[in-house]
């Protein structure tokens, strides 16, 4: 399936130009472009429902095969069995790398958590002496004040 090609072709077949696309889904033309072109990874349920509403389609239809560029015909709004199938397995793998992401994150907090606890330490063992060497000048002075 080639999302931004049908992306691209629904836009053509309703005479709108990629500028207009940007300027509706406020991002630039370049930006846009990148969708048509199948340049940006992945793209989130929002902006996917956003692309739909400016093309006056249901965003199932993203996922539908393209009206052929030199046809014009009546978009179908009917959600056929192999269309769901195809938008549940584009999301499921959105899932998946969310998944991913989360434990990594996860993992990261806790590898960072046990350095502060070392680095903590280490700044402690460090600090005492210095702490305890300020403590005997501050009570050596006091006491040399007091004499005077």
């Amino acid at each position: 399936m080639n999302l931004g090609r049908t992306i691209r072709r629904l836009r053509e077949y309703r005479n709108l130009t990629q500028e207009y696309m940007a300027a509706k889904l406020k991002m630039g033309p370049t930006a846009y472009g990148n969708i048509e072109r199948n340049e940006v990874k992945r793209l989130t349920i929002e902006r996917l429902m956003q692309i739909a509403d400016v093309l006056g389609v249901h965003f199932s239809e993203l996922f539908q095969e393209p009206p052929p560029p030199q046809h014009q015909r009546k978009l179908k709004h009917a959600l056929q069995e192999k269309d769901l199938q195809d938008v549940l397995a584009y999301f499921r793998q959105d899932k998946l790398l969310m998944k991913e992401m989360m434990i990594s994150l996860r993992d990261s907090v806790h590898k960072m958590d046990q350095l502060m606890s070392e680095h903590m330490r280490i700044m402690r063992s460090m600090l005492a002496p210095l702490r305890e060497n300020s403590a005997r000048r501050a009570a050596e002075l006091k006491e040399k004040n007091d004499q005077n």
